[in-house]
């Protein structure tokens, strides 16, 4: 005789609970997906977390754009070095920042920034770097910007020892040129006062003021600024 055998009826909410318990299956994880650990780790978990993990961030190298002081060649240089070649000229070139806070005699050129403070006199030598910061004195020697010259309040110089393509006037600094200037681009934040060819843009911030004659291509000046000046656009 043949025994009965009982069939379980499995209706459409048993069904749908079951399958909300299920467990997935973990994936595995091959030999070849993992690095080996390097000297110093403790633990690997980077390596395991990253699989099946969104990347919500990549780092990027810093990027900074190089003037070679012995050429005048422009690059781009990616990441921090204490010096890197000409892609040009293949000199080498310092990219330390220097500051001056006190007398200083002899040369320096960096493709950084120099910053003389208000403490700092520059008796001779001649200084060249991307960017210069003047707050000190300039009594003898040059002082060379490949990129800007910035000028702060206490800045004590001569017209024909400084040089460089666009000039910035920090807030809270007056400055007066005596002699016709030419730059390309120059920002005024404090107080001009100069007879000015700019081939660039000129920009009068909200807390800056142009007196004197201004020959420009392009002028702008922001709510609050000053101007009281002859100006031709061309």
């Amino acid at each position: 005789m043949a025994k009965s055998r009982k069939v379980s009826v499995v209706d459409g909410y048993t069904a749908l609970k079951a399958a909300q318990h299920a467990v997935k299956p973990k994936a595995r994880v091959e030999p070849a997906q993992l690095s080996p650990l390097k000297s110093g780790d403790s633990e690997q978990p980077s390596e395991l977390q990253k699989l099946g993990a969104h990347v919500t961030r990549t780092a990027v190298p810093a990027k900074q754009l190089i003037e070679c002081y012995e050429c005048g060649y422009k690059f781009q240089l990616h990441g921090k070095a204490a010096t890197t070649n000409c892609s040009k000229c293949r000199a080498t070139l310092e990219l330390a920042n220097h500051t001056i806070d006190r007398k200083w005699n002899g040369p320096l050129k960096t493709a950084g920034t120099i910053h003389i403070t208000a403490d700092g006199i520059v008796e001779t030598g001649d200084l060249i770097a991307n960017d210069i910061i003047l707050e000190g004195a300039i009594e003898a020697g040059t002082v060379r910007a490949m990129r800007t010259l910035e000028l702060r309040s206490g800045a004590r110089f001569s017209e024909h020892n400084i040089k460089a393509p666009d000039l910035v006037i920090a807030p809270g600094g007056t400055v007066a040129l005596l002699e016709p200037a030419e730059y390309r681009d120059i920002e005024i934040a404090g107080t001009l006062r100069a007879h000015l060819h700019a081939t660039g843009v000129v920009c009068v911030r909200s807390s800056g003021c142009f007196e004197g004659k201004l020959l420009t291509a392009h002028l702008s000046i922001e709510d609050g600024g000053g101007l009281i000046a002859t100006v031709e656009i061309r």
